[in-house]
Protein backbone atom coordinates (compact mmCIF):
# COMPACT_ATOMS: atom_id res chain seq x y z
CA UNK A 1 0.00 0.00 0.00
CA UNK A 2 1.47 3.38 -0.90
CA UNK A 3 0.30 6.30 1.21
CA UNK A 4 0.52 10.00 0.07
CA UNK A 5 0.64 13.45 0.96
CA UNK A 6 -2.14 14.86 -0.38
CA UNK A 7 -4.46 17.59 -0.53
CA UNK A 8 -8.31 17.63 0.12
CA UNK A 9 -10.56 19.90 -0.91
CA UNK A 10 -12.96 21.57 1.92
CA UNK A 11 -14.64 25.04 1.61
CA UNK A 12 -17.78 26.00 -0.17
CA UNK A 13 -18.10 27.26 -4.18
CA UNK A 14 -15.82 29.91 -5.23
CA UNK A 15 -14.11 29.75 -1.13
CA UNK A 16 -12.16 26.73 -1.28
CA UNK A 17 -9.04 26.15 0.99
CA UNK A 18 -7.31 22.62 1.48
CA UNK A 19 -6.19 20.57 4.16
CA UNK A 20 -2.95 18.63 4.06
CA UNK A 21 -3.20 14.82 4.73
CA UNK A 22 -2.18 11.50 4.82
CA UNK A 23 -3.99 9.12 2.73
CA UNK A 24 -3.77 6.17 1.49
CA UNK A 25 -2.75 6.28 -2.98
CA UNK A 26 -6.32 4.60 -3.77
CA UNK A 27 -8.68 6.01 -1.35
CA UNK A 28 -11.05 8.94 -2.79
CA UNK A 29 -9.85 12.18 -1.85
CA UNK A 30 -13.07 12.31 0.51
CA UNK A 31 -12.57 9.26 1.71
CA UNK A 32 -10.64 7.78 4.70
CA UNK A 33 -7.57 9.91 6.32
CA UNK A 34 -4.58 8.68 8.05
CA UNK A 35 -3.82 11.86 9.77
CA UNK A 36 -4.39 15.97 8.93
CA UNK A 37 -0.74 17.80 8.58
CA UNK A 38 -2.14 20.68 7.90
CA UNK A 39 -4.10 23.44 5.64
CA UNK A 40 -3.43 25.76 3.08
CA UNK A 41 -5.97 28.76 1.97
CA UNK A 42 -4.88 29.83 -1.32
CA UNK A 43 -7.45 32.65 -1.34
CA UNK A 44 -5.46 34.65 1.32
CA UNK A 45 -3.01 37.16 0.15
CA UNK A 46 -0.59 35.35 1.35
CA UNK A 47 -1.62 32.09 -0.01
CA UNK A 48 -1.80 30.94 3.86
CA UNK A 49 0.04 27.82 4.71
CA UNK A 50 0.18 25.65 8.20
CA UNK A 51 2.21 23.00 8.44
CA UNK A 52 3.48 20.71 10.77
CA UNK A 53 6.70 20.29 9.68
CA UNK A 54 7.69 18.12 12.08
CA UNK A 55 5.15 15.47 11.32
CA UNK A 56 5.42 16.07 7.93
CA UNK A 57 9.31 15.35 7.54
CA UNK A 58 8.55 12.37 9.85
CA UNK A 59 5.94 10.72 7.00
CA UNK A 60 8.44 11.93 4.36
CA UNK A 61 11.20 9.80 6.38
CA UNK A 62 8.69 6.67 6.18
CA UNK A 63 8.46 6.92 2.46
CA UNK A 64 5.43 9.03 2.07
CA UNK A 65 4.56 10.20 -1.62
CA UNK A 66 3.68 13.72 -1.97
CA UNK A 67 1.69 14.97 -4.95
CA UNK A 68 2.69 17.63 -7.16
CA UNK A 69 1.26 20.57 -5.60
CA UNK A 70 1.99 19.43 -2.32
CA UNK A 71 5.73 19.31 -3.32
CA UNK A 72 5.67 22.63 -4.79
CA UNK A 73 4.12 23.63 -1.23
CA UNK A 74 6.60 21.90 0.86
CA UNK A 75 9.39 23.39 -1.63
CA UNK A 76 7.69 27.19 -0.38
CA UNK A 77 7.93 26.51 3.46
CA UNK A 78 11.48 25.22 3.01
CA UNK A 79 10.27 21.61 4.44
CA UNK A 80 11.73 20.52 1.00
CA UNK A 81 13.76 21.08 -1.80
CA UNK A 82 11.63 23.79 -3.69
CA UNK A 83 11.58 22.17 -7.57
CA UNK A 84 10.82 23.64 -11.07
CA UNK A 85 7.11 23.91 -11.96
CA UNK A 86 7.88 23.85 -15.47
CA UNK A 87 10.06 20.84 -15.28
CA UNK A 88 6.58 18.48 -14.03
CA UNK A 89 4.74 16.75 -16.62
CA UNK A 90 1.80 18.79 -17.93
CA UNK A 91 -1.37 16.70 -18.32
CA UNK A 92 -2.90 16.20 -22.15
CA UNK A 93 -6.08 17.55 -23.05
CA UNK A 94 -8.53 15.14 -24.82
CA UNK A 95 -8.04 16.76 -28.18
CA UNK A 96 -3.89 16.13 -27.89
CA UNK A 97 -4.94 12.14 -26.88
CA UNK A 98 -6.95 11.72 -29.55
CA UNK A 99 -4.41 12.50 -32.05
CA UNK A 100 -1.86 11.01 -30.17
CA UNK A 101 -3.98 7.79 -30.41
CA UNK A 102 -5.01 8.48 -34.00
CA UNK A 103 -1.14 8.35 -34.43
CA UNK A 104 -0.10 5.24 -33.49
CA UNK A 105 0.18 3.09 -36.24
CA UNK A 106 -1.65 -0.31 -36.18
CA UNK A 107 -0.37 -3.25 -34.61
CA UNK A 108 2.21 -5.68 -36.12
CA UNK A 109 0.12 -9.22 -35.49
CA UNK A 110 -2.71 -7.50 -37.25
CA UNK A 111 -1.01 -6.60 -40.69
CA UNK A 112 0.58 -9.20 -40.59
CA UNK A 113 -2.38 -12.14 -40.19
CA UNK A 114 -2.77 -14.25 -43.63
CA UNK A 115 -5.74 -13.74 -45.33
CA UNK A 116 -7.53 -17.12 -46.14
CA UNK A 117 -8.56 -17.50 -49.89
CA UNK A 118 -11.88 -18.63 -50.77
CA UNK A 119 -12.39 -21.40 -53.65
CA UNK A 120 -15.62 -20.98 -55.34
Amino acid sequence: MVVKLKLQRKGTKNRPFYRLVVQPDRTALEGKVIEILGQYDPLKKSELLNIDAEKVTAWLAQGTQPTDKVRILLGKAGIMPAIDVAALPKKKNKAEQKAEKAAKPAPAAAAAAPVPAQTA
